[in-house]
Parts: C-alpha cells; structure tokens; sequence
C-alpha cells in the first residue's frame, strides 16, 4: 500500500524554510513545477480562473506521485488573454510583464539549488509567449527548463473516448464553424475537469438562461476594449469573418452541458500521467547532466 502524502506536502508555499532546505540539501527535492494560467472569462457558468485552478491541481497531483522529488511553486497570478477583454471579468497582462514575472521566479528557484524546473500552462494564450524565451533562459540559467500546455500530450483519438464533443465532431454532426470550432475553451472538457477537481467553481446555467441573456461580443464594443481587440482582428472578427464571436460563445455553452464529473477524472487520470512523466524525465536528465530536450545533444 502505497504511504499516504498530505497533498499540502508538495506545495510551496504551504512549507516552512526548515522544510524546504532540509528536503534540497538532503537531495531528496531536486525539482518544481511552475503553473500559469490566466483569469479570464469562460462562459456563464465556469469561474474566472479555471486555467489557474486547473495547471495548479495538475501540478499538485503530478507532485504528489513524484513525492519527494518535485514542489509546485506559486502560480502566476494572471495571462496573457487581450482577446477576451470584452467580457467583464477579464484580467490580462502585457507580453513583457508575464515574463518578467517567470524570469524572475525561475531565476529565484535556481538560486535555491533547484535542477529542474516544468512550466505546466493552463492557458493557451501563453504558450506562445514563453516557449519564444525558453531557448535563451535555458543558457542564462544553466539548467534543465521546459514548458508543457497539460492538455498536449492528449490526442484527438484519446479525447474520442472520453468527450461526447468529439466524437460528434468526428462525425460530421456539427453543422457549423461556431459548433466545430467550440470543443475545448469553457466547453464539456474544461467543464468536465472543473466538475472533477473544483466542482464549487462550476454554476448551473441552462441553454434557455444563456439565451434570455442577450449577450454580444461582437458589437457595440467601447474604444478601449477595440485597443486589446484590434491585434487579432481578422476578416471582420469579431463580428464577422467565418467564425464570428457571438455564436461561438454561444457554442461553447451548448458543449458544456455534455461534462460530467466521470470524464474529468478520466481527463485529470491521463494528463497527470502526461506531466509527471514529463518531470520525472527532466529529473533524470538534471541528475545525469544530459542535455535537455534530449534533441540538443546532437
């Protein structure tokens, strides 16, 4: 039977000093993963941080099944979501800010003697950002440094097992962009997850509520919300274009309502799974002082 662990054990911030330089200096903690997600709208019905909520709990459990190797470090407080800023609610930060943030708190892990440190994203805004620096912080730093978007090591053929949304897809029975293109932001598979990991976060809301709303994100948008707009304006969006914003909102809450708590666990099982054997790999590779990704040794 495996020991039990407190999942308090691998967080941080929840430790003391003693504890944290006894486990470094023991060379039992060699590691840490790094969340960032975003506060960001996600429908009626998700709350604004579910991309937090979501990298940090698969961070947690991924450390809870390494223990004692990794930590989970705090997760950075806000993204990079400009695009969604006509929903209320929305936070973003500048390009230059989100990275400042993450340069500065890996640079404090390597002070601390760590060897290895996973950046497990929740947002998808923020790939881009920071896979651009990790090539040049992975010299500066000196150490075995990746980033992984949790839900990537997943494939279409996986999630047709799990997630109504797309087996329907692979159908052919959505008969719109809007349907087609409205299976992972706020619908049944990140509804699914939070009903598994955080399901007080999650708010009944019908179809007939959605629409009695009234709600438009496509028109009649102040001038300061155009500012954060305007960089991803294509073809009329959002208001026009193939893909206009409307019904693809309201298409992310039709998915939704096919999320049970069942395909979550079955969703978290898999992507835990993912980034642990991420992690535990770049441990590895610290502690024999390969190269990391293994692609640079050539």
């Amino acid at each position: 039977m495996a020991h039990y662990v407190h999942p308090d054990r691998v967080m941080l911030g929840k430790c003391t000093r003693r504890e944290i330089r006894q486990a470094l200096a023991s060379g039992a903690l060699k590691a840490a993963l790094l969340p960032i997600g975003s506060i960001e709208q996600h429908n009626e019905h998700l709350s604004l941080d579910v991309d937090i909520v979501m990298a940090t709990f698969m961070c947690q459990q991924a450390a809870l099944e390494l223990y004692p190797q990794a930590t989970v470090a705090p997760s950075s407080p806000v993204g990079y979501s400009p695009y969604h800023m006509a929903r209320k609610g929305t936070l973003t930060l500048r390009k230059e800010t989100f990275k400042a943030f993450l340069y500065d708190i890996i640079a404090s892990l390597k002070t601390h003697g760590f060897l290895a440190v996973l950046v497990v994203n929740g947002h998808g805004g923020n790939h881009g950002l920071l896979k651009e620096e990790l090539p040049v912080w992975r010299q500066e730093f000196d150490m075995v440094l990746d980033e992984v978007s949790y839900w990537t090591g997943m494939s279409d053929d996986q999630r047709c097992e799990i997630l109504q949304g797309y087996r329907d897809l692979r159908a052919g029975k959505l008969d719109t962009v809007a349907r087609q293109t409205a299976l992972n932001h706020a619908s049944e598979e990140e509804t699914a997850l939070m009903l598994a990991a955080a399901p007080d976060r999650v708010r009944p809301i019908s179809m007939e509520e959605y629409d009695r709303a009234g709600l438009d994100y496509a028109h009649d948008l102040s001038p300061r919300v155009r500012e954060y707009l305007e960089p991803f304006a294509k073809e009329g969006w959002p208001a026009g274009g193939a893909n206009p914003e409307n019904p693809r909102d309201r298409g992310r809450q039709e998915n939704a309502q096919l999320a049970t708590a069942e395909k979550g666990q079955a969703l978290i099982d898999f992507h835990t799974r993912y980034v642990a054997a991420m992690m535990q790999d770049m441990i590895d590779a610290a502690m024999a002082g390969n190269p990391w990704p293994a692609a640079e040794a050539s």
